[in-house]
């Protein structure tokens, strides 16, 4: 099959983008070819391309979420088939010695092992979830323990703490941990109360309150908890929580911050787990069940959206977006533009 791609190529540490021709890739054994018609703006992408977060062989193709259509089956590939429509989590930053992985182009190679059909939901919606649902899911279940949906459930009364609730990761982390039967408390500014009650958490406080970490206690205690903001006033929040007892909490971000002895802190690259072969049976589950009855049957509240014009060249004003916080919704972009 012959194609033209091209790519919004990054040619060095925190340069701008180029839009170039990129090649024209032959997926191997277990690699399908998928034709881009939508990828999602990562925090994690953009960081990487502002402040080169994450060191990679420059000349560099971004971006690890994708959707779109599969284009070429490699060899041995049986689960999918040419047309198939597709959401997948491409291992760029696992695999960095090649460019074929990068989402930011029009013609993407990923591992049939890493993508989902999503029948006929939107290219948009599909390739907004993956990367914040993992996140959440990823670090509530692999990390700390909490029950895969349909394999067990909480017991009455079992509560978990989400700290941070309101952005992307917290609110589908609220939204898990409900679904496998836990009452959950959440933390957020007061304008994002309202969703989270209706996402699933039984109370939600300000974070910002004097009093929260009190009020936190006396609602307690918690067999899970978990900061989806990640900043270290946020980890010693929970720290003090958990205390006089101790225990484990899971945060997005890591740092240097003096948690006490009797208290773990779980930080780890959580959107990256289905790259890795100790949690292959996780990622089987995840992309061949969880995730596509998720979303085929709207299984959960999509964090909003915002489709931005302009396909590729549009990519490095979104990734500054993000990258400054400008942008309040999830960016996505179609590189068939």
């Amino acid at each position: 099959m012959s194609f033209e791609n091209q790519a919004a190529w990054q040619p060095g540490p925190r340069a701008d983008l180029e839009i170039k021709t990129a090649p024209q890739y032959i997926p191997e054994a277990g690699e399908i070819l998928i034709k881009n018609q939508a990828v999602s703006i990562q925090p994690f992408d953009a960081r990487i391309r502002a402040e080169a977060y994450v060191n990679v062989p420059y000349p560099f193709i971004l971006g690890s979420t994708i959707a779109g259509t599969v284009e070429v089956v490699g060899p041995d590939v049986t689960a999918f088939k040419v047309g198939d429509r597709v959401v997948s989590d491409t291992p760029t930053y696992a695999h960095k010695e090649s460019t074929k992985w990068g989402g930011w182009q029009k013609y993407v190679v990923s591992k049939a092992a890493t993508t989902a059909e999503i029948g006929h939901a939107d290219f948009d919606q599909a390739v907004a979830l993956p990367f914040a649902l993992l996140t959440a899911v990823a670090a509530l279940h692999l990390y700390l323990g909490v029950e895969k949906l349909g394999e067990g459930l909480a017991k009455e009364g079992e509560k978990v703490l989400i700290w941070g609730a309101g952005g992307s990761v917290g609110g589908y982390a609220v939204q898990y941990a409900k679904s496998v039967g836990y009452s959950v408390i959440a933390t957020a500014s007061p304008r994002g109360f309202e969703r989270l009650k209706e996402l699933g958490a039984s109370q939600v406080l300000d974070y910002r309150s004097q009093d929260v970490i009190s009020q936190l206690k006396s609602l307690g205690p918690f067999k899970y908890a978990m900061t989806a903001s990640g900043d270290g006033a946020s980890q010693l929040a929970i720290a003090e929580i958990l205390q006089p007892v101790g225990g484990k909490f899971a945060s997005t971000l890591g740092g240097d911050v003096d948690i006490p002895s009797n208290v773990e802190r779980v930080y780890g690259p959580f959107s990256q787990a289905t790259q890795k072969l100790q949690f292959k049976d996780f990622a089987d589950w995840w992309y061949r069940q969880y995730l596509p009855k998720v979303i085929k049957e709207n299984l959960v509240e999509p964090t909003p959206v915002e489709k931005r014009a302009g396909g590729l060249a549009a990519i490095q004003r979104a990734a500054d977006d993000i990258a400054t916080g400008v942008a309040k919704k999830k960016l996505v972009l179609n590189p068939q533009e």
